[in-house]
């Protein structure tokens, strides 16, 4: 399985949380969901992983790749 970070609804506050899957604990908290997302892509590039953004339902709304891609596009 890849890695990956997923922005995802915190339950605290009706805020919005960065967190590495298969964890069981935040990487850290946001009051704005656009925060989330800035620090979540930092943390994926550093990481060279995929973020998952989620909407307040659950459900993904974008991903991005900012791992190294094995099949790079020709020409």
């Amino acid at each position: 399985m890849r890695k990956s970070n997923h922005v995802i609804p915190s339950s605290e506050r009706g805020g919005w949380a960065v967190k590495k899957s298969g964890s069981t604990r935040i990487t850290r908290s946001f009051d704005r969901k656009d925060e989330a997302i800035k620090f979540g892509r930092e943390i994926s590039r550093k990481q060279e992983t995929e973020l998952f953004i989620h909407k307040r339902d659950g459900r993904i709304q974008e991903r991005n790749s900012y791992a190294k891609d094995p099949h790079p596009p020709v020409g």
